[in-house]
């Protein structure tokens, strides 16, 4: 069934197109019965014949060679000679066809050997020139919808690199982050080195191998973001004024991986908390049917807060620039990411509408 769901999508165009055909003889025929069968038949299949004759040379000779290059006069005088030619042979076609059916079948007198030729032409003429201009008409939007189709596609892929590529910027921070904080420890001969290693191989897994998806559950994103205050805190043993309140509905939920890592990182570093006995950092993840809301507080040196203002606003490196572009292409207008700075706190909140 699946299967044949999607030959009918991939054959949608031309089956709508058959469709119309159909409807056209199938008119004409209903026309003509009131007089015969033959002749309701005959003339349906010829005038239905020619006017797909009409459309299709219209299509692919006049619209793509003339019309589509620029080149309209061309296009408009070989269409009215075209058509005028099409009806000319049209009629001079049923004409001989009512002259064979006659000798058939004598005293047949159909309604139209008693109509002036001329009428007879002009008519022909329009119908053939309505169906010249449907034609183009129909052509040109089907063009137009997949010139925006395969523009959407293009757009969409170069969006994905994009993505992928402010990724692969923060995987490479996070590791030469990781592995001074490792290297503090084993300069200091401190016993939770060999741990630090175990954790940080536990965290590389996540930024290897889960994070090369495009989104991955809330719950890896808080397990790792747990880890990662976990190994952050090995070299702050006596600090305990840093925290991650949860309150999270559905932990499945899927999101961009290592969204909200910059800012985890961004706290640590810029707190300070190593030699100021008042920092903190305050990290805290709600998530309900429409939200997903991550804030983050903490401390900051008059200086440090000059630093995250000017970083910002240049755009350089790979902190607060990388976030905002990550979230603007990956939910267009469905976030808001804003930071402040007063009385030495930094705050950042980054909100995603469900």
């Amino acid at each position: 069934m699946k299967i044949f769901r999607e030959i009918l999508s991939k054959n949608s165009g031309k089956n709508h197109i058959v469709i119309v055909w159909v409807t056209i003889f199938l008119l004409f025929f209903m026309s003509f019965l009131r007089e015969s069968f033959l002749l309701a038949i005959t003339h349906a299949s010829l005038i239905t014949g020619f006017m797909m004759l009409v459309s299709i040379v219209e299509t692919r000779v006049f619209v793509k060679k003339l019309l589509v290059k620029g080149h309209h006069l061309a296009y408009y005088l070989l269409n009215i000679i075209f058509v005028g030619l099409v009806a000319a042979f049209f009629l001079q076609v049923q004409y001989q066809t009512l002259d064979f059916m006659k000798n058939l079948s004598p005293g047949f007198t159909p309604a139209m050997k008693e109509t002036n030729i001329v009428v007879l032409y002009i008519i022909r003429m329009m119908v053939f020139m309505i169906v010249a201009a449907v034609s183009t008409i129909t052509y040109l939007q089907r063009s137009e919808k997949e010139n925006q189709k395969l523009a959407d596609e293009l757009k969409m892929e170069s969006l994905k690199m994009e993505l992928r590529y402010l990724q692969s910027q923060i995987n490479p921070h996070f590791l030469f982050n990781a592995l001074n904080n490792i290297y503090s420890l084993v300069y200091i001969h401190d016993e939770k080195a060999p741990d630090s290693v175990l954790k940080l191989s536990e965290m590389l897994r996540y930024v290897v191998v889960d994070c090369q998806a495009d989104t991955i559950p809330l719950e890896k994103e808080m397990h790792f973001i747990d880890s990662y205050i976990d190994f952050q805190l090995m070299k702050h043993e006596e600090h305990r004024d840093v925290t991650f309140e949860k309150n999270v509905m559905n932990y499945n939920v899927m999101l961009p991986p290592m969204l909200f890592q910059p800012l985890v990182e961004n706290s640590f570093k810029y707190s300070r908390i190593e030699s100021d006995p008042d920092g903190f950092i305050h990290f805290s993840l709600q998530q309900d049917d429409k939200l997903i809301r991550f804030a983050v507080e903490n401390s900051i040196k008059p200086i440090s807060n000059t630093m995250i203002a000017s970083s910002r606003k240049s755009g350089s490196g790979i902190g607060l620039s990388n976030v905002e572009k990550r979230l603007s292409l990956q939910y267009g207008k469905n976030y808001s990411f804003t930071t402040k700075s007063s009385d030495n706190r930094f705050i950042a909140i980054i909100e995603i509408k469900l």
